[in-house]
């Protein structure tokens, strides 16, 4: 399916004017539930989606619109379905003629007669190209086997495949398949009684929760507003690295932060001279150089122009504190700043709705952010091994 980048400019138009009228105003009507910021919008003939305002955040274009949940949604254009993101950039583009969810954010889908197996992470070749799980099938279904339900893979002229859903997580990773570490599971959902679905953190609550990196007090809250302490960012880089890395970390200890302290400076995370205390709040550049210091970050690879970076981000020189550290996460994709102009506020304090969003981004790299897209040609990018399309609108 070719797309006309020669569009991009009128949309884009568009969108902004959309962007400033309300739903009624444009004879729109919400019938998804507002998930993770967004709610599913429709005119009579065409889906879109509106945020928590009630402006149009991704155009009225398609023939069908599911609700977002854990950061995307099953949108279809063209008579074809495929996977959005919540900016509107397709994860998997528009090219099936369904499109299921199984688990780990694994796809079974349909194209053109023939059955494919895929990831949102698709898995690097050798070739330097990115490549899905199993293609070419006669048929693939969820079927109970004897140790549980199996994804059963078929082909005319070969041998059935058999993948438990139980071990998926581990199959993911022995395929290649990055950061299968941090593998999502449809069973895990939150339900903070702070959070709602139309705050704009309300994603990356869910994904931080989903994947085991963040959890509430117990009391059936999140505390999205509240500060992070050192000791709580150490212990989160310590589950980030321990489950990427596959090194053994139990937290815990006397006080309660020791092991993640212990941890830390045992992988080289931090130093004894890193922090002077571990109980006070930690600081949005502190927490850089902790979080960039884990595998995940480590090993991630850039999609953002590291130069471009450096000289772009108005309140962090190069030499100051922890700047490396800070270019290093806006490269990666992992954070944007807090406004436009890519703003970082490194002596700020951070709640804990904005390291969700920070851990989210380290563990499942289809949300990290391209800073720059391309809007000038008709190629494609590529983030982290993931191909999305170059224009959002065309």
């Amino acid at each position: 399916m070719k797309r006309t980048i020669r569009k991009l400019p009128l949309l884009l138009v568009l969108t902004l004017a959309l962007s400033l009228t309300s739903p009624a105003a444009l004879g729109l009507e919400v019938r998804g539930n507002y998930t993770e910021g967004m709610a599913a919008a429709t005119d009579g003939s065409a889906w879109g989606y509106v945020n928590a305002s009630g402006t149009v955040a991704i155009p009225i274009r398609f023939e069908e619109a599911s609700d977002f949940s854990l950061g995307v949604a099953r949108a279809k254009e063209d008579g074809k379905y495929g996977l959005l993101r919540q900016d509107g950039l397709w994860l998997l583009e528009p090219l099936y003629d369904s499109l299921t969810a199984v688990d780990c954010g694994v796809y079974i889908a349909r194209r053109d007669g023939v059955w494919e197996l895929l990831t949102v992470v698709p898995v690097p070749g050798a070739d330097g190209a990115s490549h899905q799980l199993y293609t070419g099938a006669s048929s693939i279904a969820v079927e109970q086997g004897a140790a549980g339900n199996e994804i059963v893979i078929s082909w005319t002229d070969k041998d059935s495949a058999r993948i438990s859903l139980s071990s998926l997580p581990r199959t993911l990773s022995s395929l290649g398949v990055p950061f299968a570490a941090f593998s999502l599971r449809s069973g895990r959902t939150a339900a903070f009684s702070d959070v709602s679905g139309k705050d704009w953190f309300d994603l990356w609550v869910d994904l931080a929760y989903n994947l085991g990196l963040m959890e509430g007090p117990g009391d059936g809250t999140f505390m999205p507003y509240s500060t992070l302490t050192v000791g709580e960012a150490l212990k989160m880089a310590a589950v980030l690295d321990s489950a990427y890395a596959g090194r053994p970390f139990t937290s815990g200890g006397d006080p309660w932060y020791a092991n993640a302290v212990n941890y830390c400076l045992t992988y080289g995370i931090i130093t004894d001279a890193t922090f002077d205390s571990y109980t006070r709040p930690i600081t949005r550049a502190e927490l850089a150089l902790v979080f960039s210091a884990t595998s995940p970050v480590q090993e991630a690879d850039d999609i953002n122009d590291a130069g471009r970076v450096a000289s772009s981000i108005p309140d962090v020189a190069g030499g100051d504190f922890a700047a490396s550290s800070i270019y290093a996460l806006y490269a990666k994709g992992i954070v944007s700043g807090s406004d436009k102009q890519l703003t970082f506020r490194p002596e700020a304090v951070i709640t804990r709705s904005e390291v969700a969003a920070m851990a989210a981004r380290i563990a499942r790299p289809e949300q990290r952010i391209l800073l720059w897209p391309a809007n000038n040609s008709s190629t494609y990018y590529h983030a982290a091994g993931i191909q999305l399309a170059a224009s959002t609108f065309s």
